[in-house]
């Protein structure tokens, strides 16, 4: 398993006590894995889909704990792709995804479900624990960190510019600094300094994960020491 499969299976693990940290978990995941899938009969389903079953096990969890809806984990193939399994989790009764909607903060200004999930000034993310919760749910669903044995390298994709500015805001609220890159059709946030990178795995609860990172980091700065020390 890679280093950021290992912390999604860490973070996969832990759910929040607070009813409010869920319900910000949850609103992550919908925002940067979910959409919003409109009838003609103007009754809606919420679904996500992810390629990481640690998320949709997640996600499915907080549904059960946050708002007692049950519901199945669908797996599918595809044959010509590599990752050729995906996970979906969809809410098809209407009642309860626009609960969920409505509980989240999902919604347009005018109240109303939209096809696209609005993430400004969304409330769920007042508090700072409410925080941490959201950055691990968007974690969870759209991020990856790189081997720190080869480089340092924390990154979230987001599919609007509106998101990656909230996100960038959110990380600066516990006193890190996350840049902002276009990639394709995507804004990427990101963050390349190992302090930092440690800093935002504390922020987000993985502490095993953490010491990991911490004890590859203190080899590789006594490895450069030592050549330095050997060159000089």
């Amino acid at each position: 398993m890679s280093f950021s499969g290992a912390i999604k299976e860490e973070l996969s693990t832990l759910v929040p006590a607070a009813h409010h940290c869920r319900i910000a978990e949850t609103a992550a995941i919908l925002l940067f894995c979910g959409k919003i899938i409109l009838t003609e009969t103007d009754s809606c389903c919420v679904k996500i889909q992810t390629e990481n079953l640690p998320v949709a096990r997640k996600y499915f969890t907080l549904l059960k704990k946050t708002f007692n809806i049950s519901t199945d984990v669908v797996i599918r193939h595809n044959a010509y792709l590599k990752r050729n399994r995906t996970y979906a989790v969809v809410v098809s009764d209407d009642e309860e995804a626009r609960r969920i909607l409505v509980t989240t903060k999902l919604l347009d200004e005018h109240g109303e479900v939209g096809e696209n999930l609005s993430v400004v000034k969304n409330l769920v993310i007042q508090n700072p624990c409410c925080r941490r919760a959201f950055l691990r749910g968007a974690f969870l669903a759209a991020g990856s960190i790189s081997d720190p044995e080869r480089s340092y390298h924390f990154e979230i994709v987001c599919t609007a510019e509106a998101k990656a500015h909230q996100l960038q805001d959110i990380i600066k609220t516990f006193g890190m600094e996350a840049k902002i890159v276009m990639r394709k059709k995507y804004y990427v946030v990101y963050i390349k300094e190992g302090s930092q990178i440690a800093d935002i795995l504390k922020v987000m609860e993985a502490p095993i994960s953490l010491m990991e990172l911490e004890n590859i980091r203190i080899l590789k700065e006594m490895r450069g020491s030592v050549n330095r020390q050997v060159n000089c």
